[in-house]
């Protein structure tokens, strides 16, 4: 996300061409006492919302970004489209965050689980502020326009009383937009490899959150993507706790006891990673049967672990 912000020294692109412009030199300090109340403007002008929207084009990565800020709810939302893959989230304050499934296993898993409706996982987080959001996540008006802006640069005045806020640092071109309001309205970066245009606006922003059969809490996605690789864990739980009665037995004859207990001891481990008591390892004749069964599914997977001699036989 912070790649997106447009802080931390990214350059920007000139503005379009106004007719009577006036371009004054600044000095660094010149630069950053003129942006300050560009930052108080743009502050005051957000407080009711805003949103800013992105957009990347590059030799590497081409797509762009959206955020909506609802500063009275407490709510934000933000959308990528970067390298032809789509993430979007929502902000919560006082209750947490809601992001989009990650991944095919996570869409995998909810459809395993019976509820193919869920497009958001939803992770709790009480002390979640605004504020914090919006510093880590978002690129806020008032950050672009005092992080890493201590540059010397030009100010070139339009006759609508607009202004661009010009620097060029390491090759990177930097556009800073104020709008006639005194406020930001816009942002551009330009370098050899990419360019980035920001733009804002400023007002009132209704955002809703996702309703609830299209939510999932991250605890029980973890859990359903633990069992859709089930098969898999059953199959490595039973291979593994037959290769320790193996070693153990240091080419003697493997001990029925000392297999159960080595089995035992791997499908405990399974269990304790995946703090889960997925993996179930019970007494048969000559050994174990290890096995597991999805709750959503009730399809059971097993494999018998048997001694032989100085073998150990695993099979479905």
């Amino acid at each position: 996300m912070a790649a997106v912000s447009l802080a931390g020294g990214l350059s920007i692109a000139p503005g379009a061409a106004y007719a009577a412009d006036t371009t004054t030199r600044l000095s660094a300090a010149q630069m950053v006492a003129a942006l300050k109340p560009v930052a108080t403007a743009s502050t005051a002008a957000a407080a009711a919302g805003w949103r800013a929207d992105v957009t990347i084009t590059g030799t590497s990565m081409s797509g762009s970004a959206s955020y909506r800020v609802d500063p009275s709810r407490g709510i934000a939302y933000d959308q990528f489209r970067l390298a032809g893959s789509q993430e979007a989230g929502y902000a919560v304050a006082g209750k947490g965050l809601y992001r989009t499934l990650p991944d095919r296993a996570s869409r995998a898993a909810v459809k395993m689980m019976g509820r193919p409706t869920v497009k958001y996982v939803f992770t709790p987080d009480g002390s979640l502020t605004l504020a914090k959001y919006l510093k880590d996540d978002a690129p806020t008006p008032a950050v672009v326009l005092s992080d890493d802006v201590d540059h010397a640069g030009t100010k070139t005045v339009h006759d609508d009383g607009s202004a661009d806020y010009v620097q060029v640092v390491d090759g990177q071109t930097t556009t800073l937009q104020v709008g006639p309001a005194g406020t930001l309205s816009g942002a551009r970066a330009q370098a050899d490899s990419f360019a980035i245009a920001l733009t804002y606006t400023y007002a009132p922003q209704t955002i809703t959150p996702p309703a609830a059969n299209s939510v999932i809490g991250a605890p029980q996605l973890t859990r359903g993507l633990w069992y859709l690789q089930m098969p898999a864990a059953v199959k490595q739980v039973s291979y593994a706790g037959a290769a320790e009665a193996r070693l153990a037995a240091r080419g003697s004859t493997v001990k029925v006891a000392s297999l159960r207990k080595a089995v035992r001891r791997v499908g405990s481990m399974f269990n304790t990673k995946a703090q889960l008591k997925m993996i179930k390892v019970k007494d048969v004749r000559g050994g174990v049967r290890v096995y597991a069964t999805n709750p959503w599914t009730h399809k059971t997977v097993s494999y018998a672990v048997t001694a032989s001699g100085k073998k150990v036989v695993v099979r479905s």
